[in-house]
């Protein structure tokens, strides 16, 4: 017997620690998950997988949270739909203020999109709001454990890069696994 395999048979005798247990189980939930795209990536007037980059190549929509293709939103201005959504057919707010209601409406009802995008308009300070990082992040929490795989991604970055917190590294792999596991 080689004492190469006499090693291999110690190694395998011996219980892994509790953390490489951990870590191989992560590995592979992170590798069993994850395969599909995300439904939000999809046209949800023609069906259709939405070109990567996705913000690229569509339009979301702040009165029904939904994002359209741009080949869709074309074709929808093309048969003269021009101050209206496409989907949902609500006319297009003209303002910051009409804008932000509409979101606030949507995030009231818990749709993790409008909720993330609240975030962002706080990240930011868009559409009116106050420049607010903390308050972007319960937003970003809110929205993650609704379901939301881009607001996992974005405090994944948050937290790993200390963009306007501590930054804690661990924290930010967590949620960019959580994304990475949702698609």
């Amino acid at each position: 017997m080689s004492s190469e395999s006499s090693a291999t048979n110690l190694a395998a005798d011996q219980p892994e620690s509790a953390e490489l247990a951990a870590a191989r189980s992560i590995h592979r939930r992170l590798m069993a998950s994850g395969h599909e795209r995300p439904e939000g990536e999809r046209c949800p007037i023609c069906f259709l997988l939405i070109e990567f980059a996705v913000n690229e190549h569509s339009k979301i929509n702040v009165c029904c949270m939904k994002r359209v293709c741009n080949g869709c939103d074309m074709e929808a201005t093309e048969r003269g739909i021009y101050d209206s959504c496409p989907f949902c057919r609500t006319n297009v707010p003209t303002d910051d203020a009409s804008m932000l209601a509409m979101i606030q409406k949507r995030a009231d009802k818990k749709d993790a999109e409008a909720i993330y995008q609240l975030g962002n308009a706080y990240r930011q300070g868009v559409v009116g709001m106050v420049k607010d990082v903390p308050w972007a992040i319960e937003l970003w929490t809110e929205a993650a454990e609704l379901g939301s795989v881009d607001a996992h991604n974005q405090l994944g970055q948050t937290y790993y890069f200390g963009n306007g917190v501590e930054e804690v590294k661990s924290k930010g792999v967590h949620h960019w696994q959580q994304a990475a596991m949702r698609g």
